[in-house]
Formats: structure tokens, sequence, C-alpha cells
């Protein structure tokens, strides 16, 4: 793999799973930009977002993003929210491969519901019953993902080795290329 992967998508369609492994297996490094933020700040996302407000955090997500800007070899797994940096991806675009996963809501949903640590290190973001807060926050930014995104994955009925696979066959053509 010659270029970096930035995954993008909305929240849970796996870009933290599929993220680490596929790093893990092209030895390259991993991040994950909630991770740093929170790492960085040291709380969670909730906590950043409850005290400092969703301002802050998509702030916070900015610096992250723009220290990524000069790693080589490396897979990031951005937050869903990290598409509204537009300025920064014309310049991450230049490093590396961006790749879109998606899943339709019904499928996030239920990953949301059965995952406790998500349920509780993620606030809403619109106050709404998760399926119509994805459904919304989908609308908003499908636009951006698509227009962002050099592939595009669904998720939805993938294992995370499947996933790896498809985006290790894309790194593959594009180095050839």
């Amino acid at each position: 793999m010659k270029e970096n992967v930035y995954l993008i998508g909305g929240r849970a369609v796996g870009k933290s799973s599929i993220g680490a492994e596929l790093a893990q297996r092209q030895g390259c490094k991993f991040f994950d930009t909630d991770t740093m933020v929170t790492d960085a700040c040291g709380c969670s996302v909730a906590d950043i977002v409850g005290c400092e407000g969703w301002k802050a955090f998509r702030d916070y997500e900015k610096r992250a993003l723009r220290k990524l800007i000069t790693q080589e070899c490396c897979v990031v797994a951005t937050g869903g929210g990290a598409i509204l940096h537009r300025e920064l991806w014309l310049e991450l675009k230049q490093h590396g491969l961006v790749i879109w996963l998606m899943a339709d809501p019904p499928v996030l949903c239920k990953r949301i519901e059965g995952d406790h640590h998500s349920v509780m290190q993620r606030p809403s973001l619109t106050g709404k019953n998760i399926y119509q807060e994805l459904e919304d926050v989908l609308k908003e930014r499908n636009p951006l993902y698509r227009e962002t995104a050099d592939y595009t994955i669904d998720t939805g009925k993938m294992t995370i080795d499947d996933a790896v696979r498809e985006i290790t066959q894309i790194c593959t053509a594009t180095d050839r290329e």
C-alpha cells in the first residue's frame, strides 16, 4: 500500500474496526480521529460535548485531521462529522485514497443499539431517536461523503474481513496505476 487510506462515513459503518484491521494487515499506522481527540482532552466525546459543545468537539477533530496531513503509510478512521471540514479534504486527498463506508440506517441502528459503549460515548446530535437522527444526519452528509470519496463500500452485509479484503484490492489496483 503506497498511499494513506482515509475512511469516511456515518456512525457505526465500521470505520474503526475495519481501519484497525486494514492497518495491521498492511503494516501501516492506524489513527482514529475520535480517539485522538479523546486522548488529547482526557475525556469522552460525550464529556467534551457536554462541557464544551459540538462546536468545540469539531474544532478538536479538525486539529486532529490537520496533524494527519503529514503522516505516511497510515489508515485513518475519521469521525462521522469529519466530512464537515471540507477544506481539509482537498489536502488529505493529495496524500491518499478516501473510502466511504456506508450502510442502510436500519443496519446502523441495529449496530448502535447492540453496542453499549457507542451509546454511552456518543451523545445525540439532534435529540431525536436514533433512527430518525441517523436518517437526518445521513441525508445532510451523504452528498459530502459521495463528493469526497474515491471509492464507496457498502459494509451493511459485509464482515470486517470482507471489507478489508475489498479495500486491499482497491489499494493494490491504484498502486499499479
